[in-house]
């Protein structure tokens, strides 16, 4: 008699339930090496059946040129002074000339394509800050100056919107504790302005 028989049915039931315990063990093992290998198989079948869906796109659009601007109608800027009485040149409000210009612009000035900056470009002063200098005396110079008094620094830029450009004025200002004398005086700048 073996060890198995001799121990009865219980025995035999014991080691034939242990016995199902490892088939049944065994089969999920199996059950789920196979579910995992059907889940991978599926995943690759259906990414390689699944195909991406496309559509066209169109972009369409206006490239539009910056516009041209002309300014004074491309003529010549003068600023006449007249006669000064040297005593009374306090670089402030005497002389004080508007600089007649005027800006024009062709093309779409609308959104930024209407930001713009305006400079005068010159020689500057042996004094002074930003002042333009003159060619006969040199203890005489011009302040730029916008319509609430601030000065326009020479070779500065200035930003503004058009058709808003800023109204400019020239007035004289002589060096502190100068003796100017009598006599003619002249000065030259060029008034730029650019689309930004």
């Amino acid at each position: 008699m073996t060890e198995v028989d001799g121990m009865g049915d219980t025995g035999r039931r014991t080691l034939a339930i242990g016995g199902e315990y490892l088939l049944v063990g065994c089969a999920l093992a199996a059950s789920t090496a196979a579910a995992s290998a059907l889940t991978l198989l599926a995943v690759l079948s259906f990414g390689q059946l699944a195909q991406a869906a496309t559509v066209n796109v169109t972009v369409k659009g206006e490239v539009l040129a910056k516009p041209k601007c002309e300014i004074n109608g491309g003529n010549d800027i003068d600023v006449p002074f007249g006669e000064l009485n040297i005593a009374d040149i306090d670089g402030v409000n005497y002389g004080k000339k508007k600089i007649p210009y005027s800006v024009s612009c062709s093309g779409d000035t609308s959104g930024s394509n209407g930001n713009m900056k305006v400079s005068l470009q010159g020689e500057n002063s042996n004094f002074g800050v930003g002042l333009l200098r003159t060619r006969e005396k040199d203890d005489l110079a011009i302040k730029l100056l916008f319509e609430n008094g601030q000065q326009l620094k020479l070779n500065e830029w200035h930003n503004f919107f058009y058709p808003n450009y800023p109204l400019l004025y020239a007035v004289p200002v002589k060096r502190g504790g100068a003796r100017l004398s009598g006599g003619d005086f002249s000065s030259s700048a060029t008034l730029l302005v650019e689309v930004q």
